[in-house]
C-alpha cells in the first residue's frame, strides 16, 4: 500500500513570507489495539468533496504515519475536516469522523468495526441552559456519568447556545453536566486569522483575544492587555481584537435526566 501527495507549485516571490505551519502525525489503532498491518488515513473537506483528496497519512508499520507540515490558517478556516481511516487486513476495517486541528502533535485515530463500539446505555436527554454573567452564551456541554463501580464515562456532548437539549446514553448512574469554554489557538507568528477566532497568549493569564477584524498576527508577540473601559478593539498585527475572559470549565450535578 502506498500513497503520494502532490503539493501545488509556489512561485518564488520577493518578500514572500511562509505561512505558519503545524506538524501532524497520526497514530492508528485497530479496534483499540496496535497491529502490524499498514493503515491509511485520508482527509477531505466534506462528504461533498471526497473527489478531492486534501491530505493522506500512511502508517506502513501499522501504528505511526509520516509527519506532514500543513497550513495552520487553512486548518482553522475549515474548522472540521472529514477524516477517514482504512485497514485492509481481513476482516477489513474502516471509519470516518469529523476532526479539528489547531496545533502540532500526534493524532490518535482508532479504526474500528463499529460492533459494540458506539455509545452504550439507554437513550436519554438533559435540558441545558448556558449563561455567562447572566447573558446567554455558547458552550460545549459534556455529560459525565459516574458508574456503580466508581468509573467515569462520557455519555454525550454537544454545543449549546443559550439553551437546548443534550442527547446522551446512560447506564443509570448520576449525570454531571460540564460546560467548556473555547480555549483559543496559541499565538503563532504571522498567522492569518478570521473574525470570531480566539488567540491565546503563550503566557496565559486568564485573557483571550477575540478577532473582530480579519488580518495577520504580528511577527512577534505583543504586550497583551486586559479588559479596560469600553474594551474597544485594538490592533493585533493587521487584524484587530478585543480582550475576553476565559471561563474555566463549570460543572453542575447530579442533573435530572429524562429517559427517551
Amino acid at each position: 500500500m502506498s500513497t503520494q501527495i502532490q503539493y501545488p507549485y509556489q512561485a518564488d516571490i520577493p518578500s514572500y513570507e511562509t505561512p505558519p505551519k503545524i506538524q501532524l502525525q497520526f497514530r492508528m489503532l485497530r479496534d483499540g489495539e496496535v497491529t502490524e498491518n499498514p493503515k491509511l488515513v485520508r482527509i477531505y473537506r466534506s462528504w461533498d468533496t471526497v473527489g478531492k483528496l486534501e491530505l493522506a497519512f500512511l502508517a506502513e508499520d501499522g501504528e505511526f504515519s509520516q509527519t506532514l507540515s500543513v497550513s495552520l490558517a487553512e486548518m482553522l478556516a475549515q474548522g472540521e475536516w472529514l477524516v477517514t481511516g482504512l485497514d485492509d487486513e481481513v476482516p477489513r476495517r474502516t471509519r470516518a469522523a469529523y476532526m479539528s486541528f489547531s496545533e502540532s502533535g500526534v493524532v490518535l485515530f482508532n479504526i474500528s468495526a463499529g460492533e459494540g463500539g458506539g455509545p452504550s446505555g439507554d437513550p436519554a436527554s438533559v435540558e441545558a441552559i448556558v449563561r455567562v454573567d447572566g447573558f446567554a452564551a455558547t458552550r460545549t456541554v459534556v455529560a459525565l456519568e459516574r458508574q456503580g463501580d466508581g468509573e467515569w464515562r462520557v455519555g454525550g456532548h454537544t454545543e449549546i447556545s443559550g439553551g437546548g437539549e443534550l442527547q446522551l446514553r446512560t447506564l443509570g448512574g448520576p449525570i454531571y453536566a460540564v460546560a467548556i469554554d473555547d480555549y483559543g489557538v496559541a499565538f503563532t507568528s504571522a498567522l492569518a486569522v478570521l473574525v470570531g477566532q480566539r488567540i491565546r497568549p503563550s503566557q496565559f493569564r486568564g485573557w483571550l483575544y477575540e478577532i473582530t477584524q480579519a488580518g495577520q498576527l504580528p511577527a512577534t508577540e505583543p504586550e497583551w492587555w486586559p479588559i479596560e473601559g469600553d474594551n474597544a478593539p485594538r490592533e493585533l498585527g493587521t487584524a484587530r481584537a478585543v480582550a475576553v475572559r476565559y471561563y474555566r470549565p463549570l460543572a453542575h450535578g447530579p442533573v435530572p435526566v429524562e429517559m427517551i
